[in-house]
């Protein structure tokens, strides 16, 4: 939409004065289409009649009864009434309109004999009518002529609208509440200006939730882009079109990302370089050394070469590894477990399988298998044995290989994943590597989105949980 090509805050300028237009679009409406509640009109007779005979049947009979009464005189008429034996909040006397002073007056002067007091509330606004008339009086006075008295049994009737409230005093402090029929339960908030209310509050956090969702989606997608960084080893360039106001963020960020690719790949290169070279020179050092006499010498200095060779070796693979990286595809890692416990078994190493036959994940084969062996041949040569576990958790797996050894103290886990670091304190120089074992496999399985950590085990012996996601949202190379 062309909208939200505009700057963020025309955006949000344009949300607040549409939402406007829509509220007193809907306040029209609601005035205009919504037809007004009925008004209920009593007549003045009828209503002096009736709380003349509640009051004489409700303090004529005993306490217990008098609810009774109250509630079955509620029932045979359009008035709720209501006995309450301590006396209420007093209704106040004023600005009652003139037909309510006439009403005052009658129903004192029918209940002379009964009543102690008489007092009449106007509570709110009535609906319409002669009740919702101005205070002024044209000419100016004529109203101090008009009758004020009770009304007589000779005078034509007059209307009382609803909005009141009656309130009569027993000889004995007890009184009698009287007013309009309550309507039912839903009925005062489906008039207009409750209606405009509610729906002015919905209109405007429908609108402002669905603005902010559109204008902080391109931030959400930054988010992830920058999620990406240091997990992805390819640059994974960030689609600005639809970044409106930050697309000069997703401009940076891809830019960064260029420059942080950049740099790695040039000392990827530079190491596996010199490896190579160092490759090159350590065979000729190894046919020199063939030619000399045979002593104890000549034997160390092959042996020293020997080591060298394989750090040489091992920094060519995990350089070689990080340059060129194969496709990702899908691979039973069930069987893949598997394989690797059957081949380290038949070397005569101890190995164990706990999981299912078949469980499938997009990976790079070749790299998650090189991930595994090295985490087990680490079991095997320094705990003795490789107890394996295969579970699938949520939408990931989760590899658990167990062994028996010394384990790694906690504060000592982070160092044992750099590269060419060995840990003198628990693992013999005897038992061969070079310390890139861990770092590769940690490389390869962040590679793939996934996180390897390492933890002591409660019985003894070192824990590595492996875990990776069943379905990556893109192919790492």
């Amino acid at each position: 939409m062309r909208i939200f090509r505009l700057g963020l805050s025309t955006r949000i300028a344009l949300t607040m004065l549409l939402a406007l237009l829509l509220m007193a679009g809907l306040n029209a409406a609601t005035f205009f289409l919504l037809p007004r509640p009925d008004a209920t009109v009593y007549s003045a007779h009828w209503l002096i009649s009736h709380v003349n005979e509640a009051a004489k049947a409700i303090f004529g009979a005993g306490v217990a009864q008098r609810q009774i009464i109250a509630e079955r005189l509620t029932n045979e008429s359009k008035l709720d009434i209501n006995w309450q034996p301590s006396a209420p909040p007093r209704p106040r006397d004023e600005n009652l309109t003139i037909y309510m002073t006439r009403l005052q007056s009658s129903l004192r002067e029918a209940l002379s004999g009964t009543a102690k007091s008489i007092s009449i509330e106007m509570r709110g606004r009535p609906h319409g009518g002669p009740g919702d008339e101005p205070r002024e009086f044209v000419p100016e006075g004529f109203d101090r002529e008009l009758p004020t008295g009770p009304l007589t049994s000779v005078e034509p009737d007059i209307p009382i609208f609803d909005g009141f409230s009656i309130a009569v005093e027993g000889q004995d402090g007890s009184w009698i509440r009287v007013e309009p029929h309550r309507p039912e339960f839903l009925t005062p908030f489906l008039r207009p200006p409750v209606i405009t209310a509610v729906g002015a509050i919905i209109l405007i956090s429908a609108l402002s939730i669905w603005t902010a969702k559109r204008s902080l989606r391109p931030i959400d997608q930054l988010v992830v882009a920058a999620q990406r960084i240091g997990i992805e080893r390819q640059a994974s360039p960030i689609d600005t079109r639809g970044l409106g106001d930050f697309v000069v963020i997703g401009d940076a960020i891809n830019e960064m990302q260029n420059r942080i690719k950049g740099f790695i790949d040039e000392r990827t290169q530079m190491l596996a370089a010199i490896s190579h070279d160092l490759r090159t020179s350590l065979t000729r050092l190894r046919l020199t050394s063939e030619e000399l006499p045979e002593s104890e010498a000549k034997d160390s200095l092959i042996k020293n070469m020997e080591e060298m060779e394989q750090m040489v070796s091992a920094t060519l693979t995990f350089a070689g590894d990080d340059l060129k990286r194969e496709r990702s595809e899908r691979v039973d890692i069930a069987a893949l477990l598997i394989t690797i416990c059957d081949s380290f078994s038949d070397t005569g190493a101890r190995t164990e399988y706990a999981g299912p036959d078949h469980l499938f994940a997009v990976c790079q084969p070749i790299a998650i298998k090189r991930a595994f062996v090295n985490l087990v041949d680490n079991a095997i040569k320094y705990g003795g044995s490789a107890h394996i576990e295969l579970q699938t958790v949520q939408d990931a797996i989760r590899v658990v290989i167990k062994d028996e050894g010394p384990g790694i103290p906690t504060e000592l886990v982070e160092r044992a994943f750099r590269p060419f670091s060995r840990l003198e304190q628990s693992r013999s120089r005897e038992t061969g590597g070079v310390g890139l074992g861990l770092a590769i496999a940690r490389d390869i399985v962040s590679a793939h989105g996934g996180t390897i950590n390492l933890g002591m085990r409660p019985e003894g012996g070192l824990e590595a949980q492996l875990r990776l996601p069943i379905v990556q949202t893109s192919v790492r190379a």
